[in-house]
């Protein structure tokens, strides 16, 4: 009897770390990325956001705005590397990412790419990426703007890093830094929505060509949450929803 009890006590104790996997257990992180993913009266918000919420209703996902943390890009990429149950967005798919890290993706929610931003003033002339080598230059944490500078050969150490794109606006206008790696839609965005006016700033240089942000997952995450959120977007995204939801914040 004492034999019985005890296998009964081990299956209790095993069967709910042997459950599967569904999108309850993930942790959803993003950052400051507007107008894709963004803080706003305290509460995560952009298009990306108002996406997953509906993949949420979709499939019955007990989560809400509330269970979505903004947090400083570098933490989150951090963290979506090191942890089984996170998930980061809206994260740009790239071969180096796909390569090194192995992440898992459900998307994609938009097109952008990543350009040089200059003060229109300065009249910088940017035709090689030898050329942006001569400069100083302004990039968020881990971004893929910062990646793809340093891919193409620019000093990792000389690049000027922050966590926020204001506070590299704000290095800009005082000359002490020249240039400015980041999204080309989230760069005139966040311009515009903090009251300096994009006409100050022009894109002396594209980075990328097109590239694709998605829902980024630690590459251990099982296909029982994968599958079913790849499921509910497409969903969204046939039914209209997607592009209705982008489009609200790109009028």
């Amino acid at each position: 009897m004492k034999k019985f009890i005890f296998l009964i006590a081990t299956f209790v104790f095993i069967a709910p770390l042997c459950a599967e996997m569904t999108p309850n257990d993930i942790s959803y992180y993003t950052e400051d990325y507007p107008p894709y993913n963004f803080k706003q009266n305290g509460k995560a918000s952009g298009f990306a956001t108002e996406i997953l919420l509906q993949m949420f209703k979709i499939l019955n996902v007990k989560k809400t705005v509330d269970d979505i943390s903004v947090v400083p890009w570098a933490r989150g990429y951090n963290d979506v590397q090191r942890k089984r149950n996170v998930c980061l967005f809206c994260m740009t798919k790239t071969a180096e990412r796909v390569e090194k890290h192995g992440f898992r993706w459900v998307g994609p929610v938009i097109g952008t790419n990543s350009v040089i931003f200059a003060r229109k003033k300065k009249k910088f002339k940017i035709n090689t990426v030898s050329d942006i080598f001569k400069y100083r230059v302004c990039a968020i944490r881990e971004d893929v703007a910062e990646q793809t500078i340093v891919s193409l050969g620019y000093s990792f150490d000389n690049v000027d890093r922050t966590s926020h794109p204001v506070s590299i606006i704000k290095k800009i206008l005082s000359d002490r830094c020249s240039l400015w790696a980041y999204g080309s839609i989230a760069g005139q965005w966040v311009l515009k929505k903090n009251n300096y006016n994009p006409d100050d700033f022009e894109i002396v240089y594209n980075l990328t060509q097109k590239q694709y942000l998605y829902y980024a997952f630690n590459s251990q995450t099982p296909d029982s949450v994968v599958i079913p959120l790849q499921k509910a977007f497409d969903k969204l995204k046939a039914n209209g929803v997607v592009d209705k939801k982008i489009s609200k914040y790109l009028k």
